[in-house]
């Protein structure tokens, strides 16, 4: 985007998208970026300036406080943001996705009148509880449970790679209430209160994304009343289904972002780089290098806004989701990979943002839908 095509973009869109650049250029250096990683410091005070520019309402309706906008400026925001913080973009992402969207897409009507002013506003974070020790990509094998006690349901089970719950005012739990169902039956979604008497986390130590981390969360006999079930008894697996497109559009897009920004550094460090007496940009080798990571960022940018746009549209989009998630996803990882070549040994050095990239990048690959889950669902679509 840097230099390059408007795709398409309309003329608020461009002063959006404008506005955020400024924002990331005036509030996000690189070493507040690398002592949120090496020190383990959430961006919770950008986090609170992002809301106070109204961001976070971007897709959220106009009766709920928001601007009433859609996924292609969502997507503008995020992938601007992910540009100067990529675990920054991604808090947004929980809230106005995990949260939010999960909400306007199976919340009760009296839970959106609750919440969503509050998402708008910036005052409420959220995040996704899915994934167990024994279910991983297997989601569909959890066995966190459920069980009706009068007026509330009592919860017992454990969550791992739980990213934000520790932060969250609310995360969407994933758990099995009717364990005599088929695999993916007799499951549902709560919205549960991550500080409940009962609820037990614990940072886990990873190689990347160490802003903001992730947990393992431990529920042991959680009450949780029955109006924090977040849409029907026992859907929770067709709920969990219609968002995914926006959740692999929201990870697509951030790693544009930071795909762009590994980009520039290479860019940048071959400029100043002197080596047999000029800049190593001049040398044929390094120029195919950067010209092949700028290709991929290009198309990395064309999926996504073509995505948003499908989305902001309402068609059917489960194909194109699963393909900008694969594309974009090992695209970051590329362009991080080359990079690094470009940069040498002072790829390896924290001094350089391109060695937190090709930390973060290999997350990517895995984390929202492996690469190799996204092709499967993608041979599914084709009938294979």
């Amino acid at each position: 985007m840097r230099g390059g095509s408007d795709f398409g973009f309309t003329d608020d869109q461009l002063l959006l998208r404008d506005s955020v650049r400024n924002f990331v250029r005036k509030e996000i250096s690189e070493d507040y970026v690398r002592k949120c990683d090496q020190e383990k410091i959430p961006p919770l005070d950008l986090f609170d300036k992002v809301a106070a520019m109204g961001w976070l309402g971007a897709a959220i309706p106009e009766e709920y406080g928001g601007s009433g906008l859609g996924f292609v400026e969502l997507g503008i925001i995020m992938e601007e943001l992910a540009y100067g913080h990529l675990e920054l973009a991604i808090l947004v992402y929980r809230a106005a996705v995990h949260g939010a969207a999960s909400l306007l897409t199976y919340g009760s009507q009296e839970q959106r009148d609750k919440y969503l002013p509050l998402f708008a506003a910036g005052k409420f974070k959220s995040s996704m509880s899915l994934t167990e020790p024994n279910a991983g990509t297997d989601a569909g094998a959890i066995q966190t449970r459920a069980v009706a006690d009068g007026d509330h349901f009592i919860i017992n089970g454990q969550k791992i790679f739980n990213s934000q719950v520790d932060l969250a005012d609310r995360t969407v739990l994933v758990t099995r209430t009717d364990p005599d169902a088929d695999k993916h039956k007799g499951m549902s979604l709560f919205f549960v209160d991550p500080k409940s008497p009962g609820v037990t986390i614990e940072r886990l130590d990873t190689l990347a994304f160490r802003s903001v981390g992730t947990n393992r969360v431990t529920y042991e006999d959680v009450r949780v009343p029955k109006e924090d079930l977040l849409g029907e008894l026992n859907q929770g697996w067709k709920h969990l289904m219609t968002n995914l497109t926006k959740e692999r559009f929201s990870v697509a897009v951030h790693v544009t972002g930071a795909a762009q920004a590994a980009l520039d550094c290479a860019v940048q460090y071959a400029k100043d780089r002197i080596q047999f007496g000029k800049p190593i940009g001049s040398f044929q080798v390094i120029q195919h290098k950067l010209a092949d990571m700028q290709i991929k960022v290009h198309l990395s940018r064309v999926m996504t806004y073509d995505l948003a746009r499908r989305l902001d549209a309402g068609v059917d989009c489960r194909t194109e989701a699963s393909a900008a998630k694969v594309y974009c996803c090992e695209a970051y990882h590329q362009v991080a990979d080359e990079g690094m070549q470009v940069l040498g040994g002072y790829s390896m050095m924290p001094d350089f943002p391109m060695e937190r990239h090709y930390r973060d990048s290999r997350i990517m690959r895995i984390g929202g839908g492996s690469s190799e889950v996204m092709r499967t669902s993608i041979a599914k679509d084709l009938g294979l």
